[in-house]
């Protein structure tokens, strides 16, 4: 099935506490596809140190670029999606570090350069030091690290230039 027969086809990540769900959907339906890593389970699994050492980040990020391929396989118009969202308490901290402020209104469109950027001052700072950053939810401020992960990794393997952030 192409997607000129099911006409635009969207994809909307949410990534939550323990799991990420992908949702397509495109004119023939919608189907989805649940991941088992999260924001808490990536960082349970892989970051141990505070700051997080080089190889927790690479091993979060590897770990949930292996699911996202895996989600990939399965959900073969994921690759042609043309609006990726990405959902979750963890983009909008991401969005909210990025402009300096959790007020916003309206949907946010995130570059990759965005993202990566955030997620390397969030890679090297410390708890205490991440709790300064305005925007970030104070309740995130631990975990922020592997939420980033998570995010990066959808850049990386959908490989990505930007995603639609909405603002709930």
């Amino acid at each position: 099935m192409s997607t000129s027969d099911t006409g635009v086809v969207t994809a909307t990540i949410e990534i939550g506490a323990e799991s990420t769900t992908i949702e397509i959907t495109g004119g023939q339906g919608r189907t989805s596809y649940e991941i088992p890593r999260g924001v808490l389970t990536l960082h349970r699994t892989h970051i141990t140190a505070d700051p997080p050492l080089p190889q927790n980040l690479t091993n979060a990020i590897g770990d949930m670029m292996d699911h996202l391929d895996d989600a990939i396989r399965e959900l073969p118009l994921l690759g042609d999606a043309h609006r990726i969202v990405v959902a979750g308490a963890v983009s909008l901290a991401m969005t909210a570090v990025e402009i300096g402020s959790h007020h916003r209104t309206g949907e946010f469109t995130l570059s990759r350069d965005a993202a990566e950027d955030v997620f390397r001052t969030m890679a090297t700072e410390s708890l205490d030091q991440r709790r300064l950053n305005p925007g970030l939810p104070p309740a995130l401020a631990a975990t922020m690290p592997a939420g980033c992960c998570a995010i990066v990794a959808v850049f990386r393997s959908l490989q990505l230039g930007h995603v639609v952030v909405p603002d709930t």
